[in-house]
C-alpha cells in the first residue's frame, strides 16, 4: 500500500462492519498476536473515534480502518496463522498516520488504559516500543 489511494480503495465499505461489541471481539480475540504496534494503532484509532476532538473527515478513515480490521475476510483472511492480521496492522498504521495530526497524548493514554483493561495480563506493555509508535 504504497498511497492514500490504495488505502482508501482497501477501506471502501468496511465502515459498515464496525461495532464497538466487534471492536472488543476481535481485539480479545487476535489482539496479542499482533504485536505491540498493531494493537496499540487500533486502540489509540478506536480511542481517537469516541473523541468529540475528531473531525467527522477523520473518523471516516477511522470507521474504515476498524472495519477492515473487524471484518475476518479482507485481502488476507485473519484466520491465517501470522499473516492474516498483517493487512489489517497495515491499513490501520496508514489511517494512524493519516489522522495522526489530530491525535493527543490523551487519546493515547486512553488507548494504553483500554487495552489494560480489555486484555488484563495478555497486554505486556513495552515502553520502549509504545516510544517508537507515540
Amino acid at each position: 500500500m504504497d498511497d492514500k489511494q490504495s488505502m482508501e480503495q482497501m477501506i471502501a465499505g468496511k465502515e459498515k462492519h464496525f461495532s464497538d461489541e466487534g471492536f472488543f471481539h476481535t481485539v480479545k480475540k487476535y489482539g496479542t498476536k499482533m504485536g505491540y504496534k498493531g494493537l496499540h494503532a487500533a486502540a489509540t484509532l478506536y480511542t481517537a473515534l469516541k473523541s468529540p476532538n475528531m473531525s467527522k473527515a477523520n473518523k471516516m478513515i477511522i470507521l474504515g480502518a476498524l472495519g477492515y480490521f473487524i471484518f475476518p475476510f479482507d485481502v488476507v483472511a485473519d484466520l491465517l496463522p501470522v499473516v492474516g492480521l498483517s493487512d489489517d496492522v497495515v491499513v490501520m498504521t496508514a489511517a494512524l498516520t493519516k489522522v495522526f495530526m489530530s491525535i493527543d497524548d490523551e487519546m493515547k493514554e486512553e488507548a494504553h488504559t483500554l487495552l489494560k483493561k480489555t486484555l488484563g495480563d495478555r497486554y505486556n506493555y513495552n515502553e520502549l516500543e509504545a516510544e517508537s509508535v507515540e
